[in-house]
Parts: C-alpha cells; structure tokens; sequence
C-alpha cells in the first residue's frame, strides 16, 4: 500500500496539515494539491487558517507550498507549525474524510482540465521564477551553516569549505566562494551564480551539478559567473563593465 504523504485535520478555526517527514518534497507537493482539489467542497469560500506541520521545511519548501495554496484556495492564511490554544479552549481534531456521494463521475474532460490547471501551478513556482526579491546576508559563511533565500541572494561576505548557500533565484557572491553553492533550486534553468572569488567545491543550477576539484583553476582576481546550458553547468569570467 502506497504511503499517505499528506493528512488532513480538521481544527476549529481550519485544517491542520501533516506533513510526512520522510517523503520528497516534489512528491508531498503534488499530493497536496490532490487533496486539496479533492476536498475543495469543505472548504466552501476558502477563508480558513491552514497550519503545516510534521516535518522541517526550507525556504523554497515554503514557497512552493504557499503557491499551491494560493492556487487552490486563495482566501487561506497559511501558517507553520502547531496553532497556540486558548486555555478555555476545547481543542479538537478531526480526520477529513471524502464522503462516498461526493466522489465524482470519471469525465475525461474535467481530468484534463485538472492536469493542466495542475501543471500551470508547477509552472508558476519552478520554470518561470521571476522576482524582485532578493535577500541580502552579510557575514562568513562557516562549514556547517546553511543560509537560504525564496528570491535571489545576494551575499556580502565568503562562504567557506562546507559552508552552503541556496536560493530559489540567482546567487551573487561579494568575497570568496569555497563551499556549496545551489541557484534556481525549484528548476529555474535560467539562474545563474557570480562571486568574486570562484573555488567552488559544488555548483548546482537547476538540475544540473556540478563537482570542482584543485585542478580547476579561475583567475583569483576575476569575477566567475556560472550557469546552465543544455543541462551542463559553465563557467566564465564575469566582466562587470561588459555593457558600459
């Protein structure tokens, strides 16, 4: 029997949502919106609080939530972790289940309409980021520590051997690069990663990735800029005066 990567809990101002701590995210995004589009009748005009919980979420996990929310209920408030009780409040639970006469006729037509309404959602949150957003972080980033942005990231700083950036649009680095970087990590082929200084342990845009080792050498004084082609990762020197 397939695991249930997603429950619905019925609360008294909303739902609850677990999600399951194991499962890929790719995968609990598509079946939230399954069962979101399953019980859409419940939620009637779509003005109730949502709380996600069961499992540790990043940045991008966030957004691509919110946006499959957003789609299906617009008019919800989306929150993150246990909802705090009232101390004369009586809480209660309850498991949503799909009633047997609300299941519907297979119509083929209503199904494609779903896919594609499905697939204009994943559109919306991988293929065509576009954004004004961009997180600015100042400071070393040490072996060990994660910083992350759900626009582009702009860090004033190095990031060291072990250290890791990771952002949902493009990485821009003001100092030395020695550990991870990850840009378009929701599948924007069009991101890209500059830093001032470029040795890199990994590279990875997109879905594609990219391993450096001591034999690949970059001019030390020279901005590197690297991005994705044909599902290979490049790299060349970054003129900043280039179209001035």
């Amino acid at each position: 029997m397939e695991k249930e990567l997603i429950k619905l809990k019925g609360t008294i101002d909303g739902v609850k949502i677990y999600l399951d701590s194991v499962g890929g995210i790719s995968d609990i995004i598509t079946s939230l919106y399954e069962k979101l589009r399953q019980f859409r009748k419940f939620f009637g005009d779509g003005h109730c609080n949502i709380y996600f919980v069961g499992r540790e979420l990043t940045a991008s996990d966030k957004m691509r939530l919110e946006a499959v929310v957003s789609a299906m209920l617009p008019e919800s408030t989306v929150n993150y972790g246990e909802r705090k009780k009232l101390r004369e409040e009586k809480y209660i639970e309850q498991t949503l289940e799909l009633p047997q006469n609300l299941s519907e006729e297979p119509d083929e037509k209503a199904d494609d309409d779903r896919e594609k309404s499905f697939r204009e959602i994943k559109e919306v949150v991988t293929t065509n980021f576009k954004s004004s957003r961009a997180r600015f972080y100042e400071g070393i980033v040490k072996s060990g520590k994660t910083v992350e942005s759900d626009g582009h990231l702009i860090l004033v700083g190095d990031v060291e051997e072990g250290g890791k950036i990771t952002a949902v649009g493009n990485v821009v680095i003001m100092g030395k690069l020695e550990g991870s970087v990850e840009a378009g990590c929701m599948g924007n082929d069009n991101a890209y990663v500059i830093a001032m200084k470029f040795a890199p342990a990994e590279v990875r845009i997109s879905k594609a990735q990219r391993k450096y080792t001591d034999g690949d050498s970059f001019d030390t004084y020279s901005p590197v800029k690297a991005y994705m082609l044909d599902g290979m990762i490049y790299t060349e020197k970054f003129d900043v005066f280039s179209d001035i």
